[in-house]
């Protein structure tokens, strides 16, 4: 966890705009600048896969239903513990067209306790069967850079390091760009392809590191795995 404020990156993303640094004329420094940097981290986060800020927390699932929510200020779920052994990760795909074991009309299952759950989309997850019951589960998750409620303070700290506020800064410049006509717009679609040019550049440099962190040679001597293309 980083400890640089949005309110710096908010400085330098005023002077991409040509904007005197404080209350800001053209752009709302809290409503819109605070808010594009914290979307550009959501974004960032997204595209590079870094940094995991993982967590456990404990969750209750809803009784007789399959379809629950996502906590705020989480990213995705990655693991679901419960009570005796871990719920089984799968997909829609398998509850829908691999009906081993139940009925097309699953959703209607119900049971003394979940034993399997499938993601979907970036807010919501299934499980199956659905508890008779509310059942406490421990929850591994992926935090949001930025869990305060909105509007923002500027005082939320940037989660990524140093040689990524460029691309932060970038981004939310860009944001406010985009909102206008003519050349401002035209400049902001140029500034989101910078973005996403050092988002894929950051990305190759991170998949470069990562096999040198986690490796299984226990010591040994291993060649480093090829660069992931994202």
């Amino acid at each position: 966890m980083g400890t640089t404020p949005i309110s710096v990156l908010a400085d330098k993303v005023q002077q991409r705009l040509e904007e005197t640094i404080g209350a800001g004329a053209w752009w709302s420094r809290q409503y819109e600048l605070f808010t594009a940097l914290t979307e550009a981290q959501n974004d960032l986060l997204l595209l590079v896969g870094r940094p995991t800020q993982i967590v456990n927390v404990p969750f209750t699932i809803q009784a007789n239903t399959v379809w629950q929510t996502i906590p705020k200020g989480y990213f995705q779920i990655t693991d679901i513990q419960g009570a005796g052994a871990p719920l089984y990760r799968i997909s829609l795909w398998d509850l829908d067209m691999l009906q081993s074991s139940w009925n097309s009309d699953w959703t209607q299952d119900v049971d003394t306790v979940a034993r399997r759950w499938a993601p979907i989309g970036m807010n919501m997850f299934v499980v199956h069967p659905a508890p008779m019951y509310p059942q406490q589960v421990n929850v591994t998750a992926i935090q949001l850079p930025v869990t305060e409620p909105w509007p923002y303070t500027g005082s939320e700290t940037v989660v990524f390091s140093d040689e990524f506020f460029v691309a932060l800064e970038i981004y939310a410049a860009s944001y406010c760009r985009v909102k206008e006509l003519g050349a401002e717009f035209q400049e902001g679609v140029q500034m989101m392809q910078q973005y996403m040019a050092l988002a894929q550049r950051m990305t190759a440099i991170q998949d470069l590191r990562d096999p040198l962190l986690f490796s299984s040679g226990y010591g040994a001597a291993q060649n480093v795995n090829p660069t992931t293309k994202r």
